[in-house]
């Protein structure tokens, strides 16, 4: 018998997680952690569970781990978000007695988690990056002459938690000096960089999976066509993209030089001004459009799953697939919200459904969590919200 698996998290990259793991013959425990969380009502569940206060005390993770440690003994614990992969590394060695885990320990983990870090590595590896004016709290405001930028936290779980948002795009002083008051009411520290110009469909993500030897397998490229909000949010529609050997020439030194094994993704932007490739981030677990990936055959959940849960070599087989994948919900929600920002015409945004895509969340074979996001954003609108999906990554 196989052993089981754990989803930290239940948006839509804890469903594609899920349903990647189902299709192996897998049905996880899942752990809801956010109120908008929709994947624990998915037919391929065994086990619902939730925790409401994660987000703001990591213990209480390692302390449910702990709990079901007998009965979930070599079951593999899947992160979807900064604060799960967090509590799992420092506690690493602690939960590795009972569990099978495809993090690693912290010491490698925070160089991918905390942003000043990842900047000053990705400098290392010669990486073009945005400039960076440093420590949010210390940043000279009325002095600071150059917009927009970007306001980021270390680790963005908890702005989330308080604010909605991961990060803030201010456009003048006067929203420079909020974003920095929010960053200092949710108790964060962060950093202030450069925007990168260009819409959202100039955002690049190379995928590719690190194996225990350090070799990466065949990777993909995907480019996102629109996020939730536009400009500073996470994926609401993206594609395949075509192979950029930059981006994985660059993606494979950076996390060579981390000394990182796993799923990785690796975000840049082309910058229009000096048509290059500017590094954003990477993030070493699963995120939105994971679901995108099992198509084209590099399906980095199922490759973790034969590497940590099966302890099998991972396997890539691409398919030249090409297709795209959508949040239905978020893209006709921020379309409508943000029309007279984004300007896309109808041609346009329809462009990705008439192609072979992949949803985010609807599923005929299992249509439960589409059913509880619509019925939520119902309610939203009801009570005089946007009804809009919440943007994470």
């Amino acid at each position: 018998m196989s052993p089981g698996a754990v989803i930290i998290g239940a948006h839509a990259n804890g469903l594609g997680i899920l349903r990647s793991l189902a299709a192996r013959g897998v049905r996880p425990a899942i752990v809801s952690t956010r109120p908008y969380d929709m994947a624990q009502h998915s037919r391929w569940v065994s086990e619902r569970h939730e925790l409401p206060r994660f987000h703001e005390d990591h213990g209480a993770l390692v302390e449910f781990l702990e709990h079901h440690a007998e009965r979930w003994a070599g079951f593999t614990v899947f992160p979807t978000n900064d604060d799960a992969m967090t509590a799992l590394a420092r506690n690493h060695e602690r939960l590795s007695r009972s569990y099978r885990l495809p993090v690693q320990p912290w010491e490698v983990v925070s160089v991918l988690i905390d942003k000043d870090r990842m900047h000053a590595l990705a400098e290392q590896v010669g990486l073009d990056l945005p400039t960076c004016y440093g420590p949010a709290a210390t940043l000279r405001v009325e002095a600071h002459e150059r917009y927009p930028v970007l306001v980021k936290p270390i680790q963005h779980d908890r702005l989330i938690s308080a604010f909605g948002a991961k990060l803030f795009l201010a456009h003048d002083r006067a929203q420079l000096r909020t974003a920095i008051a929010h960053l200092e009411t949710a108790g964060l520290p962060g950093l202030v960089y450069d925007f990168v110009p260009g819409p959202d469909r100039e955002i690049y993500v190379y995928c590719v999976y690190v194996d225990a030897h350090g070799e990466p397998s065949p990777g993909i490229t995907v480019r996102k066509l629109r996020q939730n909000p536009p400009m500073v949010g996470g994926a609401r529609a993206a594609e395949i993209a075509r192979e950029e050997p930059a981006l994985r020439e660059a993606t494979v030194a950076l996390l060579r030089k981390a000394g990182f094994r796993g799923m990785a993704f690796a975000e840049f932007k082309r910058d229009p001004g000096r048509g290059r490739f500017v590094f954003i981030e990477v993030n070493g677990r699963a995120v939105l459009f994971n679901g995108i990936l099992p198509p084209t055959g590099v399906d980095l959940v199922a490759m973790s799953w034969s590497d940590f849960g099966l302890g099998e070599a991972p396997r890539a087989q691409p398919t030249g697939w090409n297709g795209s994948w959508v949040d239905l919900q978020a893209d006709v929600a921020c379309w409508w919200r943000y029309r007279h920002l984004e300007r896309i015409g109808l041609r346009e945004w329809l462009a990705p459904y008439r192609w072979p895509h992949r949803h985010a969340v609807w599923s005929a074979s299992d249509p439960g969590p589409f059913l509880h996001q619509t019925a939520r954003a119902a309610r939203g609108i009801l009570r005089g919200g946007t009804g809009g999906a919440r943007a994470t990554r």
